[in-house]
């Protein structure tokens, strides 16, 4: 019998980096080209608007010149970055009001432009929203889920919780952009909003899928849901061992055949009517994971 020793893993704090630090924030998104790590948005008194860069060999922060079609400051919104090439998509531009634009970055250049991609075939485009998931693989984007508005005015919010998927094909070298609305089948995850989303090669790296895992719907879910992206089939795998508390606003990142989840806000009261909604929950630090390739959680 094989017994399994766990990584162990340790927490470092960064210090004494050059440069202009970005102020303190929440709801920002950072992604990586190679050695620099690229922080945007985010809020704290107001939505922030700033591209701030860190580069993790020489312990720098900068401020890149940028320009072209700058977005505005938004939070919660969807990431994701192939080669220099990064994308931006919705996200809330100030209370109550959330964004459907579609931004590029070329971090070669620095050079924001405003994307607008043709709405799929006899269906509208992704309305606004803001804490879905946006994942990136083979030069097409993953847009699932979120929270919406569907009040005209910003401050009577009427919120609406989002399920749907959208596809978004990037053409190298060609401003023709279009969403698509594929046509998925089996049981799809309940909407949805700030839950993780996954891209993930099978053990046998023939089958590229998505996983979601947790979020908020006025409660906070725990579940995990997998989409093939081949044929575009929903599942949902039996999973053994103890599970995390459920929970949203947490990070779920796939490393090698591990899913590990930290943080988030979890309810302080586990309460078993699904319906009841929460009224008080606490932020968390707890590290867990989940052996994808067997699919039970340790």
């Amino acid at each position: 019998m094989t017994i399994e020793i766990p990584p162990t893993l340790k927490w470092r704090k960064v210090a004494n980096t050059s440069g202009p630090q970005p102020r303190p924030r929440h709801g920002h998104r950072a992604v990586a080209i190679k050695e620099l790590m690229i922080v945007f948005g985010g809020g704290n008194e107001g939505i922030v608007d700033e591209l701030h860069v860190y580069n993790t060999i020489s312990n720098q922060w900068f401020v890149p010149a940028v320009r072209g079609d700058i977005p505005p400051g938004c939070a919660a919104y969807g990431f994701v970055v192939e080669g220099s090439r990064l994308l931006i998509f919705g996200g809330m531009v100030e209370f109550g009001k959330y964004s459907n634009d579609l931004y590029e970055l070329q971090a070669s250049r620095w050079e924001w432009k405003r994307l607008k991609p043709r709405p799929p075939r006899n269906s509208p485009p992704p309305c606004p929203r803001l804490g879905h998931s946006f994942n990136i693989h083979n030069q097409k984007c993953f847009l699932f889920g979120g929270l919406s508005n569907d009040s005209d005015d910003p401050k009577n919010n009427i919120p609406r919780y989002l399920n749907d998927l959208y596809v978004l094909e990037l053409r190298p070298n060609s401003g023709a952009l279009s969403w698509e609305l594929p046509y998925v089948t089996g049981q799809p995850p309940s909407a949805r909003e700030f839950h993780s989303g996954m891209v993930h090669c099978d053990e046998d790296r023939n089958r590229t899928k998505i996983k979601i895992y947790a979020g908020m719907n006025g409660v906070r879910l725990g579940d995990l849901w997998v989409l093939d992206m081949d044929n575009y089939v929903w599942s949902r795998p039996n999973i053994q061992g103890i599970a995390p508390t459920p929970r949203s606003l947490h990070t779920a990142t796939i490393i090698g055949d591990y899913m590990y989840v930290f943080g988030g806000w979890i309810p302080l009261y586990i309460d078993q009517d699904k319906n009841h909604q929460e009224k008080e929950w606490k932020c968390t630090n707890t590290l867990a994971r989940l052996d994808i390739s067997r699919f039970s959680s340790n």
